[in-house]
């Protein structure tokens, strides 16, 4: 391999260890959370297969699009929509109506301040298809190393251990001997 591919190799490494790190950072530190928009629902601004970065934010304003969480059944979804009203129940409790852009109704539930998670910072397109599916090329990435890893140790195991050399003294007395051995049989 030559030297620039090495050192073209090299960046990219470093490249990607950075983002790894600068994501993890992001998430575990600054609390930045990660979606993958699977729906149509924010169109035409957001699309299905975007990646949207949010950062914690509880400060929403009417036409703000907010990341939040809802319980619908046994299941919790995390929804990014358009915060088109907010209004106050009779506990005198605030909450947002909220409706995605492509959408003609409003969402059929309500959304308090407690279920915001944030707000979108960035929004990366078409990402979203290799996010969603991270977890399985670390995990095939994880398996080729195993599987390389296993060839390897079956090949030093099962190698059979290479023939010791003899030492010339050992071959110079097995030369004679068959030296002396074939001289005495011409004689007869």
């Amino acid at each position: 391999m030559s030297a620039k591919c090495r050192d073209i190799l090299s960046i990219l490494t470093y490249v990607l260890l950075f983002v790894v790190v600068l994501v993890v950072v992001l998430k575990f530190v600054f609390g930045f959370q990660y979606v993958v928009i699977l729906t149509d629902s924010m169109e035409p601004k957001i699309h299905p297969n975007d990646l949207v970065i949010t950062y914690p934010s509880h400060d929403v304003h009417v036409g703000d699009i907010i990341l939040y969480r809802i319980e619908i059944g046994n299941s919790t979804y995390r929804i990014l929509h358009r915060v088109i009203e907010i209004n106050t129940d009779e506990n005198g409790q605030i909450y947002y109506i909220t409706k995605g852009d492509n959408r003609e109704r409003p969402d059929p539930w309500v959304v308090y301040p407690d279920q915001v998670i944030g707000k979108p910072l960035l929004v990366i397109p078409k990402i979203g298809v290799i996010w969603y599916y991270t977890p399985l090329i670390i995990l095939g990435l994880i398996l080729i190393f195993v599987a390389s890893l296993a060839y390897d140790l079956a090949w030093a195991f099962l190698e059979e251990p290479p023939i010791r050399p003899k030492s010339k003294k050992a071959d110079l007395m097995v030369t004679r001997r068959k030296k002396i051995k074939i001289h005495h049989y011409r004689r007869r």
